[in-house]
């Protein structure tokens, strides 16, 4: 790149890339994608949105995941000029709200209308709907000002803050331009490249991983690791051939560990930082990775930039930890030791920092307050990192340790003093410490006001949960009569990491194995099993998956080994960091869905139970439900697996008594709510008769094209959907194959036969075919059961129904429901029966469903 990249700013960029590659990939989900020319389309409409909402000087937020819409939203809010607020929604919203609060947040850029369910309404906000300007012709928004500067406020980072509250950390885009331009001209990134970013787009890192490929021409793909797990993730690096990776050490550990030898066959270019690198993770890299991948060491923080280097794959061993390279260009460096002054080469130190590409400051109150400037030169700022370093005689740097308490975790930083302040302020706490122990764990201790019982740690890891990012949530929780001080008042840390470890000894001998009671497939066993692989040394009954030490990577990797030991998937949105071993299992348990079985008495939405169709609930229902959530509490049911299906052919009364048992857990009274979706549809319309016998009012009964008349057995229409399924990378050539093999057994009706034989698929490979042969099979048998219910007799039904119905040729426009029902409102929709619930043709419909919703619903 040329010598002044960081001097324009990024949207003039874009528009140069746009004018070389207008129709090229620039940023697709796999479902949704935009070529150059319409990411440059919808960034000009929603910087219009934003400079139209938000007053100059102003900050706005965005409260998007790892999704398509954030780098539009990024690089929106750079057009319009005004600095950008990144909102992680994993985060509580009570925490999210008082980071609004305090940056004085005029609005917020969102998927959608209107705020999300429960965010607390503590200050008046404008909400934007990012989708909606995807199609906003021009003039729709007022004019935008001009290129704001390179280096005023952009990106406004909160991380953990040392006094107990998340603090802002405000960057320019000079800097994050200088970031890109350096990833750019080390590693030759170009138009062939393609990005799949799994850092948190609410990280510096996660910023710079999306706007390099942006800015130069290459391809974006975006997953959100949480929602779609590590299988979905492993995958995708092989089917969107992946060039071009960044990886914190734990990432890489739960990605690699395991893997097929051909999944990272693409990758040219590792870049691992974020905390301490192991040589270990090294060699774990390299065994995934082809021998022509180069592996980038680099150290940077949200604040600066620091040092990267290639790693040889002759450098030798030194120690546990691997150097993190030499200083980058446009940086000045001092070593200084605790009298403030530059230590000796080779010492250790505190490594400060002076350059023009460092943080601008800290955002206080909607302002940004400056970060002390050089004398010799005040366009150079001095940010003192707080990390102690040293650096060998050829230029090398390893970092040593932390100065502060400060601790990262994951990648993200953490400080003790946010979960301190959360815990001290419980009323059934008199005083409370954190500690960072020697293998970098966050661990507690708390004196009770009065005397508790077991239920009082239990009440404080509630209140943590809820108020907290996982990341700060703490590995150990220990109620202690006084924390233990040294003589001049200050809390004993060593004392507290040896109570620590005494503790946790003795926790570990009394723990007892006592296991639920095994079902007929042993969940439960299986369960423990993997957890206990996982977390070596951690019991799993009557534990929670937190205080066992665990967090959200390391479940990602549990979900997805049990997956596997189970041969089945898992709908991951059932398990969360702070769930128990019983929630573990009902999770796992057919027809379960933990997150799901408690409806919030306190939300006044009506609540809307939702029924797949044949494959289940998956990402794209998921996602479905979540939009949903602005207007209904929603509640997604489950159907029984493949041991159920096996019973008999006549499933469909199966899914239904389990979807109307699920209601009533949920729902015990009241007016009913539901809608199906493909096989669903009609799955809920024999629920909703099953209810009506039984006494219960059904309110809204909603059909997502469900075809039940004449034409359903449309083949060209089948070949359509299959070719899609392809084209989409839905299906790979691989699962194409078992799934014909999954129909065949299925004509003879040897699907028993087939399923002794999955059972038998464990080991290595063959472990993801006996997954994927399951779920193939499971919907084969489900259709079937399905076909079967079509050609008997259906009684009418005295309520009324809406069918929301995709473009369809040869069929009925009613798809044969007007006989089955007293009223039928049927609503066009935009989109093919396997698309119409994703983008861009879920911003089209959800409204219509809404509006349908909301005119029935109660």
């Amino acid at each position: 790149m040329c010598d002044d990249f960081s001097e324009k700013p990024a949207f003039w960029h874009l528009k140069r890339v746009v004018e070389r590659y207008p129709d090229k990939t620039a940023i697709s989900d796999g479902s949704t994608s935009l070529s150059f020319a319409e990411l440059l389309n919808a960034v000009q409409n929603l910087a219009s949105a934003i400079a139209g909402s938000v007053p100059p000087g102003k900050a706005v937020g965005l409260l998007i995941g790892n999704a398509l819409w954030y780098p539009v939203a990024m690089l929106a809010a750079m057009r319009a000029g005004r600095p950008a607020v990144p909102l992680n929604p994993r985060d509580p919203f009570q925490r999210l709200a008082a980071i609004a609060t305090s940056a004085r947040l005029a609005a917020i850029v969102k998927p959608g209308p209107g705020g999300p369910a429960g965010w607390p309404d503590a200050s008046p906000l404008k909400w934007i709907d990012a989708a909606s300007c995807m199609g906003a012709t021009e003039g729709s928004f007022p004019a935008l000002p001009s290129d704001p500067s390179v280096d005023a406020p952009a990106i406004v980072l909160y991380t953990s803050g040392s006094t107990g509250t998340p603090k802002g950390v405000v960057n320019s885009q000079r800097a994050i331009l200088h970031r890109v331009q350096q990833y750019v001209d080390a590693c030759h990134i170009g138009p062939d490249d393609v990005f799949m970013p799994l850092t948190g787009p609410a990280t510096i890192a996660g910023c710079r991983e999306m706007m390099t490929p942006m800015l130069c021409g290459g391809t974006l793909y975006l997953l959100d690791i949480e929602s779609a797990g590590i299988r979905a993730a492993r995958d995708n690096f092989k089917r969107w051939q992946v060039t071009v990776a960044y990886l914190v050490p734990a990432l890489l550990r739960v990605l690699m560990n395991g893997a097929a030898s051909d999944t990272f066959s693409s990758l040219r270019i590792v870049r691992v930082g974020g905390e301490k690198i192991l040589w270990s993770d090294i060699d774990r890299l390299r065994a995934s990775v082809p021998e022509s991948c180069f592996v980038q060491i680099s150290y940077s923080s949200t604040e600066t930039t620091g040092t990267q280097w290639f790693l040889p794959r002759d450098y030798p061993e030194q120690g546990a930890t691997v150097p993190v390279g030499f200083v980058l260009p446009g940086i000045e460096y001092t070593i200084v030791g605790e009298d403030a002054c530059e230590v000796a080469s080779g010492e250790e130190g505190e490594l400060l920092i002076k350059s023009n590409y460092t943080t601008l400051g800290y955002w206080v109150d909607g302002e940004n307050v400056p970060l002390q400037a050089s004398s010799a030169d005040p366009r150079l700022r001095i940010f003192a990192t707080g990390d102690l370093v040293k650096v060998d005689d050829t230029g090398r740097m390893w970092i040593v340790g932390r100065k502060g308490r400060q601790i990262k975790i994951n990648g993200r930083r953490v400080e003790p003093a946010e979960l301190e302040l959360v815990l001290r302020r419980a009323p059934q706490v008199n005083d409370a410490v954190a500690v960072v122990t020697d293998a970098n764990e966050l661990v507690a201790f708390v004196v009770p006001a009065r005397a508790g019982g077991s239920e009082f740690i239990t009440e404080l890891r509630d209140l943590i949960r809820t108020a907290l990012p996982p990341a700060v949530h703490p590995t150990r929780l220990h109620s202690v009569a006084e924390i233990p001080q040294l003589k001049g008042g200050k809390v004993d840390g060593v004392k507290l990491r040896d109570l620590d470890r005494a503790l946790n000894a003795q926790n570990a001998q009394n723990a007892q194995d006592v296991r639920p009671a095994a079902d007929p497939l042993d969940i439960a066993g299986v369960a423990a099993a993997v957890w206990e692989r996982i977390l070596p040394g951690k019991k799993a009954a009557g534990s929670h998956w937190d205080d066992a030490g665990g967090d959200s990577l390391k479940l990602l990797q549990f979900v997805m080994e049990l997956e596997t030991a189970l041969g089945r998937e898992l709908n991951l949105e059932a398990f969360t960091v702070g769930m128990s071993f019983a929630d573990v299992v009902r999770a796992a348990s057919p027809g379960q869905d933990t997150s799901k079985s408690r409806v919030d008495a306190s939300d006044a939405k009506p609540i809307l139970f939702i029924v797949p169709g044949s494959i289940g609930y998956g990402p794209s229902l998921a996602a479905f439900g979540a939009e949903m959530g602005t207007v209904a509490k929603v509640v997604a049911v489950r159907y029984g697996d493949l041991n159920d299906l096996l019973k008999g052919h006549d499933t469909i009364p199966l899914m239904v008594d389990a979807v109307v048992e699920q209601i009533s857990q949920a729902q015990p009274e009241g007016n009913v709510n539901l809608i199906g979706y493909s096989l669903g549809g009609g799955v809920a319309f024999e629920a909703a008769a099953k209810l009506a016998a039984a006494g219960r009012s059904v309110t809204f009964l909603g059909i997502l094209d469900t075809n039940i008349g004449p034409g359903r057995h449309n083949y060209r229409e089948t070949l359509a959907r299959t070719v899609q399924r392809i084209r989409t990378h839905r299906v790979t050539v691989d699962r194409m194959i078992l799934r014909a093999l999954a129909k065949l057994f299925a004509q003879f009706g040897a699907e028993a036969v087939l399923a002794r034989g999955i059972d038998w698929l464990k080991w290595g490979a063959l472990a993801r075919t006996r997954f994927i042969l399951r779920l193939e099979l499971e919907e084969i048998l489900r259709m079937r059961a399905f076909g079967q219910w079509l050609a008997r007799p259906k009684p009418a039904l005295p309520i009324t129904a809406t069918l929301f119905r995709c473009r369809r040729t040869g069929v009925p426009a009613d798809l044969g429901w007007s006989a089955f029902v007293a009223d039928l409102s049927i609503v066009p929709i935009v989109g093919g029966h396997l698309d119409m619930l994703i983008e861009p043709y879920l911003s089209h419909n959800r409204p219509l469903i809404e509006r349908a919703f909301l005119v029935r619903g109660a």
